[in-house]
């Protein structure tokens, strides 16, 4: 990863005055003496590389003079919870020669906060049991300069991290080709399998396994009516001879996610009612990759996908009027994706070449026990897209001839 052309190019989106801050985030505590798993801010991991807490950038924007700090190892501590990276590893890895201790920082970002403009990266989403970073750092450069300017560039970031690079792709790619392996280990076993913390169990393990992966989020593995419910994470329902099970999933290798949802006969088999709403999704899935490509935005491929859903539903006669979709596909048919599943990105921008996002139209019919979402990952080119997870079989007969 090329860290260092990524800082350059934020840089030649600001001013050459003033300061630019950014930090990792912290360890937020849990319970007695446990933590939570530390999350490292995405845009700070963009940017550096660093994947510790206790992390800050500090940018001299008129020399482009970049210092970063990091927390120093204590060997004794070390001997419970492992080593943080050396100042030699961290310029590895970020590019960056001035290496200082996180200790030191404490007195630099007086000096710092002084200075007139500070762009620092305050995101709007707030942390529940933790610390809002851009508002924490606001108050403290508040508390020492009253009179400074604070520029958010979290949008000029989001707007670098859109258009993915070489290895943000070979990343993304990886992680769809083990969740594709892994889906297909469900599959084999499926019709052997009870329930849907068996077919959950089993596609994580799967991960872990084949490329010492972790899931990308919260695997959601929905049998009949529970497909239906978009965030279903129970995982514990038994399956009936002629269930449906909705797998919406993905493997994260460093820190790239997939986001893949596919659709199955528990015993290899699908009834002609679950053919019949599956192949209407099928066909939207299809119709929004064709029509996807730079220039064209979110909203119009939602457009798309409410109108093909609509229509196959009334020549099925599962509903009698246009707008009576709105009650069986209620969500939006794509999202950007990369280091965060849900990559922040205005639905309103058209898209660009190199980005990565979803496409996951689905029809959601309770009363018929039926859920089916099926999606995909698109990598956006200036005529079109590519299909990073078209080896995930999708056709009926392909998932039917596989699992004989």
């Amino acid at each position: 990863m090329n860290y260092a052309l990524r800082r350059q190019k934020l840089y030649d989106l600001l001013p050459s005055k003033g300061h630019l801050f950014l930090c990792s985030g912290f360890e937020i505590h849990c319970s007695a003496d446990e933590a939570y798993p530390f999350v490292v801010n995405r845009n700070f991991y963009y940017l550096t590389g660093i994947n510790q807490q206790d992390s800050f950038l500090v940018v001299d924007l008129s020399s482009r003079e970049e210092t970063l700090f990091i927390l120093d190892n204590d060997y004794k501590l070390a001997r419970w919870i492992g080593y943080y990276l050396t100042h030699e590893e961290a310029k590895e890895i970020s590019g960056i020669n001035n290496i200082k201790s996180s200790s030191d920082f404490d007195d630099l970002y007086h000096s710092v906060f002084k200075n007139d403009v500070i762009y620092m990266d305050l995101e709007k989403t707030p942390y529940i049991g933790g610390i809002n970073y851009g508002e924490h750092f606001t108050s403290i450069a508040r508390s020492i300069n009253e009179r400074i300017v604070i520029d958010n560039v979290y949008d000029r970031i989001i707007s670098l991290r859109a258009i993915k690079d070489e290895d943000e792709i070979e990343l993304i790619k990886k992680a769809i080709d083990i969740t594709r392996l892994s889906l297909e280990a469900v599959m084999k076993k499926l019709p052997s399998l009870k329930n849907e913390r068996e077919a959950h169990a089993l596609f994580e393990e799967r991960i872990r396994s084949l490329g010492y992966c972790t899931p990308a989020f919260t695997t959601i593995a929905g049998s009949d009516k529970n497909a239906a419910t978009l965030h279903y994470h129970a995982n514990n329902q038994d399956f009936k001879n002629d269930s449906i099970i909705l797998m919406d999933l993905g493997a994260r290798t460093e820190l790239y996610n997939a986001d893949i949802t596919r659709v199955y006969p528990v015993n290899g088999k699908f009834t002609d009612l679950q053919k019949t709403v599956y192949s209407i999704v099928l066909k939207a899935n299809k119709e929004v990759e064709k029509a996807a490509k730079a220039g064209v935005s979110l909203n119009d491929l939602q457009e798309l996908t409410i109108k093909t859903l609509a229509n196959g539903c009334l020549e099925a006669g599962l509903i009698k009027s246009f707008d009576e979709i709105h009650n069986y596909y209620f969500h939006r048919i794509s999202h950007h994706l990369g280091l965060d599943v849900h990559d922040p990105m205005s639905r309103n921008s058209v898209l660009e070449k190199n980005n990565v996002i979803t496409n996951e139209p689905g029809l959601y019919f309770e009363e018929l026990n039926i859920g089916v979402r099926i999606e995909d990952d698109l990598l956006i080119t200036e005529d079109g897209c590519i299909n990073l997870s078209k080896d995930i079989i999708k056709e009926i007969d392909d998932i039917e001839n596989f699992m004989k």
